[in-house]
């Protein structure tokens, strides 16, 4: 059996250039360090953001060494066949020990070589390995699952849970030397997304590193998403922008020490964005209560983490008729849901409208929807009269501003390894895997 370690770190569709960028601004040493090693470049054949160049979707590719076209999983949730082999699982059957940590989109068979399986929050397979990492999961998966509409008090027990296992773990005070600058942040910006993104990935990671430290593993996967999170919504933000960089600065410190731990290391995007002119997706402030208000009936409701969501029905009779409602769903004419139905008791819809701007009760008028909604469908027409319809939806709905947008291409750092490519299709990442041990 091969004694090799190879560490894997998939941080989520950074930005090769904006990190460049920033590493010279900013002369963090971290990102300097990665900026050195050894680097190729990939790409996906997926094009299309919301369609299938996107991380649930790209991420079962990399992962199962298989294109969209082949896995057929295109939504956040979507369950997996029970034959579907990822990285890990062919590693269990060569007899190695593995660490996955957080990717999306996976699905979990428990064996004794998988020592450490945390799946992502947004994921419909909830299994945790260990059990003490509920501590870490559960405020995760609710806050990813609310974030819109969450209530800390409602919540407090999941914090505290969190809180007494960073203390029995001694994790709470690796975490002490952010503080100052947390707070310089929580000050001048207050508690935004970006931010508690970015400090769950420091938290995740140092937990990581506390778990690990004694046991024998041949692979870990690692995957982060504070930094498509701050591209995708605070990119534009040039107050910000020193936050990306300081957080990025910290993450690669911890990751380039649970590093010492190995023998090689690979760190890539899988795909990437680009900076676009700030637009805004539109989400319900609480998807399940939106869909319930509007008469939906349905056995499961599971949210993603944009403006979609799985519904499940008792049967086939009831999904075709909940189907029939969605579809009527709209404002001023104007059907809002985009459905696929994905199996006889299952579907996934999306709010399929986008806005120029962000407006508002103040500022309602046809003029403004017409010049400022966009949307994938053409064939809806506004009407020329508002009503309280209308005025019930926006109570109801928040704007998400975006500023990234997915790009196929994409990087691959790596260290203490072989790669005789200067460009892979990412699917191939698996291979890189499979052929180091």
């Amino acid at each position: 059996m091969s004694k090799k370690k190879l560490l894997a770190i998939n941080l989520n569709e950074f930005n090769f250039d904006f990190l460049k960028y920033g590493a010279n601004k900013y002369n963090y040493p971290n990102i300097k360090k990665l900026l050195r090693f050894k680097k190729i470049k990939t790409y996906s054949v997926d094009k299309v953001q919301d369609k299938n160049l996107d991380p649930w979707v790209q991420n079962i590719s990399i992962n199962s060494g298989k294109r969209s076209q082949n896995h057929g999983i295109f939504n956040l949730g979507e369950k997996m066949p029970n034959h579907f082999n990822q990285i890990w699982d062919l590693l269990s059957k060569k007899k190695m020990y593995s660490a996955i940590w957080g990717p999306m989109n996976t699905k979990f068979i428990n064996n004794k070589y998988i020592k450490i399986f945390l799946p992502d929050p947004w994921n419909n397979q909830t299994q945790i390995k260990p059990d003490e990492l509920k501590n870490l999961y559960n405020i995760a998966r609710v806050y990813a699952h609310n974030y819109t509409d969450f209530s800390f008090i409602k919540n407090f027990p999941f914090f505290a849970k969190l809180l007494l296992y960073l203390i029995k773990t001694k994790v709470i005070f690796k975490l002490i030397s952010f503080f100052p600058t947390c707070l310089k942040i929580y000050f001048k910006s207050g508690i935004k997304n970006y931010f508690l993104f970015f400090l769950f990935d420091i938290i995740s990671l140092l937990i990581f590193k506390n778990i690990t430290k004694n046991e024998n593993i041949n692979f870990s996967l690692i995957f982060l998403n504070s930094l498509a999170h701050f591209q995708h919504n605070n990119w534009n933000n040039k107050k910000e922008e020193k936050d990306y960089f300081y957080f990025s600065e910290q993450i690669l410190k911890i990751i380039f020490q649970i590093y010492k731990n190995y023998d090689s290391i690979i760190i890539y995007n899988g795909f990437s964005q680009k900076k676009i002119k700030p637009e805004f997706m539109l989400r319900p402030i609480n998807p399940k209560k939106f869909f319930i208000n509007n008469g939906i009936r349905f056995k499961k409701f599971h949210s993603n983490m944009t403006n979609g969501a799985l519904i499940t029905f008792k049967n086939n009779r009831l999904l075709k008729e909940q189907y029939k409602k969605i579809k009527k769903i709209n404002i001023l004419g104007f059907k809002l849901f985009n459905i696929d139905v994905l199996n006889p008791t299952q579907l996934f819809c999306r709010l399929q409208i986008r806005s120029k701007i962000n407006f508002s009760l103040n500022n309602l008028s046809i003029k403004t929807i017409k010049q400022n909604i966009f949307y994938e469908k053409k064939d809806n027409k506004i009407k020329n009269s508002i009503n309280e319809n209308i005025q019930q939806f926006l109570e109801n709905i928040v704007f998400i501003k975006t500023t990234g947008k997915h790009i196929s291409d994409g990087e691959l750092f790596y260290q203490n390894l072989t790669i005789n490519k200067k460009r892979i299709e990412n699917i191939k990442i698996n291979n890189i895997i499979k052929d180091y041990f």
